[in-house]
């Protein structure tokens, strides 16, 4: 059974086993449409939400092993690394990031497209199987990475009492440029000086950027200046 034809029976069976769902974390006052909640290792509960949206969208979703793109509605789990794919029963099911090549949020607003790499192709520091896709030049794209981490933040306090610490779910980010041509990744900030460190030795590239006034302090700034100067760039050879 392909891996399309394994997802689609997942979808239509009438409710996960036990068995399936053993690897999660899930409270036992919620059922499996809303969510499973997390356990720190110090056993304190976690504040915050594991998904980069807190709502299902609808979505379209590439399998790794091929096949047309797959209509669905889910949420991506930036702590787990992994997709919840919603079923017509109300419940969901987990697809991990490695078995996906691509998947677009098209809900409201513009359509927001995140590509998966396997773990071998990534950075050592990037800390997440997928990106979002900034800016998709014919030589180079602009990769947005998500991840969420545990970590202590102070308790609320008030005149009578404090608590010492709480757990919440950060969200981290990090930018990279990956250059198709040769699957490179070049770490970036959202700043003018941190582009042109990473065009060093693309005279064309920089020259044309010199070019564009005013500062690249955003993620748009920066994603269309890429655009702007796309056919001026080559891919590093390190």
């Amino acid at each position: 059974m392909t891996a399309k034809l394994l997802l689609l029976a997942l979808l239509a069976l009438p409710l996960l086993s036990a068995a399936q769902v053993t690897d999660l974390s899930r409270d036992t006052n919620n059922n499996l449409n809303n969510g499973y909640a997390l356990a720190a290792a110090d056993g304190q509960d976690i504040k915050g939400s594991p998904f980069l949206l807190p709502y299902w969208s609808p979505a379209s979703l590439q399998l790794a092993a091929g096949g047309a793109p797959i209509a669905a509605t889910l949420k991506y789990d930036v702590y787990r690394q992994e997709l919840r794919v919603k079923r017509p029963q109300g419940d969901s099911i987990v697809v991990p990031l490695t078995k996906v090549r691509d998947f677009s949020l098209t809900g409201s607003g513009a359509t927001r497209r995140f590509v998966c790499f396997p773990a071998a192709a990534l950075p050592p520091d990037v800390g997440a199987a997928c990106a979002e896709v900034l800016a998709d030049g014919a030589h180079a794209q602009l990769l947005k990475f998500w991840r969420k981490e545990v970590v202590k933040q102070a308790g609320e306090s008030s005149a009578y009492a404090s608590s010492a610490t709480v757990n919440v779910l950060e969200e981290q980010t990090r930018y990279y440029l990956r250059w198709p041509t040769n699957g490179h990744f070049t770490a970036l900030r959202l700043k003018r000086a941190s582009l042109e460190q990473a065009l060093a030795g693309q005279p064309a590239a920089l020259a044309a950027l010199k070019a564009r006034k005013g500062g690249l302090s955003s993620e748009a700034d920066m994603a269309a200046a890429l655009a702007a100067i796309d056919a001026q760039l080559t891919p590093p050879t390190h």
